[in-house]
């Protein structure tokens, strides 16, 4: 009976699903705090997670599979020099390009909106008046055109914006004005109104965003980070945002999460703060995914969705 190790939150939910779409699977849940469960661990083949304990592999010799329940994949590959030679890491890949761009065009409009403002106001019970700019025309740079990225520019596009994307070839991406390499960033952020991170985090995007960069922006651009924290450098995004060179910030995503308290962050009035709920996790939909892998791995067909380890996503 192949066994099934879940490294989940929702693992009882997922466990449901397997036991009666995939009744062959042994299914074991594990809580990442929790001791290693070593005799299991040594006969599994499929490991379902996101985070996990590296180690966690090091004693798998008949590991087949990975599946991460995320879109991205740094957590998968801080264990990859544990994996056992061979073994494919799939991440969840069109799970989650609707919501994560109804998101970030979500939260550029309550920006330019100024909602916080108007809740302010509400009360108070002031009946204060100005006119918002229109978001309609603005310069969005979307930075990372994967299938979360390329759904982003092409919401942002459809609500009106020119669309400006950044990728690793530089390729042309339909439904998006003009696509730079990344080796271009520095002469595409002067025309950024809006800033929108969706790269994964690589050795070559860590720290991409930091103050040379940031200056690089027109004063009051937006940014908006929905991928890793890491992204930015913390400490140049903070200062660039207490300066009030950025006119805000929109952040899902943090070196630390969750957020500690004593981050400045959470009491810049220009900073939205939302805890990493861009990209919610739905079970039934993962588990699905997941079980079209596994069948795929069966009968020896490509896995969607499968991690380039040279890349690191």
């Amino acid at each position: 009976m192949p066994k099934l190790l879940i490294v989940s939150s929702d693992g009882p939910t997922y466990r449901e699903i397997f036991a009666r779409e995939a009744p062959e699977l042994e299914v074991l849940l594990h809580r990442r705090d929790d001791p290693i469960p070593t005799d299991f661990v040594r006969e599994m083949e499929f490991l379902f997670a996101w985070y996990f304990p590296p180690e966690l592999v090091k004693e798998a010799p008949r590991l087949r599979w990975i599946s991460s329940t995320g879109a991205g994949v740094d957590n998968v590959m801080a264990a990859r020099d544990w994996l056992p030679t061979g073994v494919p890491v799939t991440r969840m890949v069109h799970v989650f390009d609707d919501v994560m761009a109804e998101y970030v065009l979500g939260y550029l409009l309550a920006v330019q909106l100024d909602v916080p403002r108007v809740v302010k106001l509400q009360q108070q019970k002031q009946w204060g008046r100005w006119n918002p700019p229109l978001l309609r025309g603005a310069t969005a740079v979307v930075v990372g055109l994967g299938s979360i990225g390329s759904e982003v520019a092409r919401t942002l596009k459809a609500a009106g914006l020119n669309v400006i994307g950044v990728s690793r070839s530089g390729q042309p991406v339909d439904g998006i004005d003009e696509v730079h390499p990344i080796s271009a960033i520095d002469a595409v952020l002067p025309h950024a109104n809006y800033l929108i991170l969706v790269v994964p985090l690589t050795a070559e995007t860590r720290g991409l965003i930091d103050a040379r960069r940031l200056a690089l922006l027109p004063k009051d651009a937006v940014l908006v980070n929905i991928c890793r924290g890491a992204i930015t450098v913390e400490a140049d995004l903070i200062a660039a945002l207490e300066s009030k060179r950025l006119r805000h910030a929109v952040l899902d995503v943090f070196h630390k999460e969750p957020l500690p308290t004593e981050s400045p962050l959470w009491a810049l009035e220009n900073v939205t703060v939302t805890p990493h709920i861009a990209g919610p996790d739905d079970p039934t939909v993962n588990a699905q995914r997941f079980l079209e892998n596994y069948r795929r791995l069966e009968a020896g067909q490509p896995l969607e969705g499968q991690v380039n380890f040279e890349r690191g996503y």
